[in-house]
């Protein structure tokens, strides 16, 4: 059976709408694919504790925001995915984190003009990579698993941490609020829960 890609995107953005856990949104999200387009993956894909990572993530924003604290002028950020040359022709799943002095709900290009790119911006969760390594097992697949799934993962844990866990005043020095997005560099993004008071 092939994907569909607007199902699992509006599915995508509907779970993550909803503001469950991101171990909860995780696994409606796996359940659903494995309901609609059964493959031998979605089980371990499943088993994965996407919450695992969660402390190291908040630690690695704080650091972040704390050795480069965000300018005045930042009023959104951007998680940025994409994937480093690894060793032997292997690629490395990684984040970014940036800033932008500008925000367009409707249009991403905003992310294309960083202005806050703090130098410890990068990290390779160790998930992400998880997620990759089933993912590259299934070739037939792994165009569209490689599309959807880190994204997922990134929008459901930032999410949860944003609403429940970060320690915003380390981001609203300057404002009462600052929007986030998280996307691929090349391509599809998704709002997250707004940075305020």
């Amino acid at each position: 059976m092939e994907f569909q890609h607007d199902k699992s995107w509006e599915t995508f953005r509907t779970i993550l709408n909803s503001k469950v856990t991101a171990r909860q949104a995780w696994t409606k999200f796996i359940e659903f694919h494995e309901q609609n387009f059964p493959k031998p993956y979605w089980t371990s894909l499943k088993e994965i504790e996407i919450e695992e990572e969660q402390t190291n993530i908040i630690n690695w924003l704080t650091n972040v925001v704390t050795k480069k604290p965000i300018p005045k002028k930042i009023v959104a950020i951007w998680i940025g995915l994409l994937k480093f040359a690894g060793d032997n022709e292997s690629e490395i799943p990684t984040i970014y984190f940036g800033g932008a002095d500008n925000y367009d709900k409707d249009d991403s290009n905003w992310a294309c003009d960083l202005t806050y790119l703090p130098d410890n911006r990068y990290a390779q969760p160790g998930l992400l990579q998880d997620i990759d390594t089933i993912s590259k097992a299934y070739e037939d697949d792994y165009e569209f698993l490689d599309w959807i799934l880190p994204l997922a993962y990134c929008a459901f844990t930032f999410d949860e941490i944003i609403r429940t866990k970060l320690d915003k005043s380390l981001f609203l020095k300057h404002k009462d609020k600052i929007f986030v997005a998280v996307g691929h560099d090349s391509g599809d993004y998704i709002d997250l829960t707004t940075i305020g008071n």
